[in-house]
């Protein structure tokens, strides 16, 4: 259980590095908007990724695993759509930083299955 915490945790810190150098990169090329912009999107996934590790350590069996990822996909859409709908962010940084913080749930997680 302890090896399954800490995987989480690299994969949050892994995730939260990827979103600021994306952001940095919106940042520098386009302004503060786009890096704000960057910052939700990459926030949303560390958020649901944190979600998805919770769920994960409290699982009483497969039924909550897939209870929880219907949740996360619905909570994704809710909050990427509130961040461009009612907080007018930028979608294009905003689906760039997510998708590449997205990314480095995905390569943690086959680095951690090849190890093994």
């Amino acid at each position: 259980m302890e090896t399954l915490r800490k995987g989480v945790r690299r994969v949050l810190l892994f995730q939260a590095l990827l979103t600021l150098l994306a952001a940095a990169a919106f940042g520098v090329a386009r302004g503060r908007y786009d890096f704000l912009s960057a910052m939700y999107g990459g926030a949303v996934a560390v958020l649901l990724s944190g979600w998805l590790g919770r769920g994960v350590l409290r699982s009483t069996g497969l039924g909550s695993l897939y209870a929880n990822a219907i949740t996360r996909y619905g909570a994704a859409m809710l909050f990427l759509g509130l961040g461009m709908g009612a907080l007018k962010l930028a979608p294009l940084p905003l689906i760039v930083a997510f998708a590449v913080a997205q990314f480095g749930f995905l390569a943690n997680t086959r680095q951690r299955n090849e190890a093994e």
